[in-house]
């Protein structure tokens, strides 16, 4: 092969790869999840790089407890997080698949819950530890301080003699 033909070659390949990549790079930033909640309670949209872009709450929200809906909201951001990161990884599995590049991406895919909570019962009766609305526990004091004897006030400093 002439030295030419080798060169054309090589630039051929450079754009081609060039095109390759910028693709990917519009796909990803295209990529990003939007979950809602089995009883569509919440609904959050997380970007390509996992951060929260949105969240939303349905009339449905509002009959839940506070922990009920703290819960269920940590639930559907871990399943957009799972799903967004999926989603990158997809789009960069054909260049890098089989490598450990990709080995490394796939590391860190959260791993979803197999088993998700039981719902909470909904007539509100949840057994907590501490509520939100409950006032803070008083603070135990310190123990009072011992009391200091008083100072000799002898003028030779062995102290009373009357002990």
């Amino acid at each position: 092969m002439n030295p030419e033909q080798m060169i054309a070659d090589l630039e051929s390949r450079a754009r081609q790869l060039q095109q390759r990549s910028q693709q990917m790079q519009e796909q990803i930033q295209n990529a990003g999840s939007t979950v809602t909640s089995p009883n569509e309670a919440v609904t959050v949209r997380v970007a390509p790089n996992g951060a929260l872009q949105h969240i939303e709450f349905s009339p449905v929200a509002m009959r839940l407890t506070h922990i009920q809906l703290s819960q269920l909201v940590m639930q559907t951001v871990q399943k957009a997080h799972v799903q967004s990161a999926e989603q990158v990884a997809s789009i960069v599995e054909p260049e890098f698949g089989g490598t450990e590049a990709m080995d490394f991406l796939r590391s860190f895919i959260p791993q979803q819950e197999e088993e998700e909570a039981p719902p909470p019962p909904e007539d509100g009766s949840i057994m907590r530890e501490a509520s939100w609305d409950a006032p803070a526990p008083k603070p135990v004091p310190p123990p009072p301080p011992r009391p200091q004897r008083p100072a000799e006030d002898d003028d030779d400093g062995f102290g009373s003699v009357l002990r």
